[in-house]
């Protein structure tokens, strides 16, 4: 069994958090402390392994998270932004965002 070094939440499709970075609109499929990984599926510009980026997450509790990163992987579906230190997503902002998930998604894990 593989063990995480952070926790992570993959979100359900209806409650996914928004990331702009810059004027580009990307849907969030997962969080972890240092990294998100995005929807690249249905963007007109893709990111790039290496790019650096910067913008605005707004978490499923509604509640604006900023960060920088650089794209740690990138391809077709997705793409992964691996958070600069200063932008990471505390744990406790990590499990508020679980438990805001399960109070409207109760079925969902």
């Amino acid at each position: 069994m593989e063990q995480r070094s952070e926790y992570r939440i993959v979100y359900p499709l209806p409650a996914r958090p928004l990331a702009m970075i810059g004027r580009r609109p990307f849907s969030t499929l997962d969080v972890s402390e240092q990294a998100l990984r995005v929807d690249q599926r249905r963007v007109e510009s893709p990111l790039v392994a290496g790019e650096r980026v910067a913008g605005m997450l707004r978490l499923a509790q509604r509640l604006d998270h900023p960060f920088e990163g650089v794209v740690q992987r990138a391809g077709a579906r997705s793409a992964v932004v691996r958070l600069d230190a200063a932008f990471r997503i505390d744990l406790p902002v990590i499990f508020q965002e679980q438990r805001c998930l399960r109070s409207r998604f109760p079925d969902w894990r």
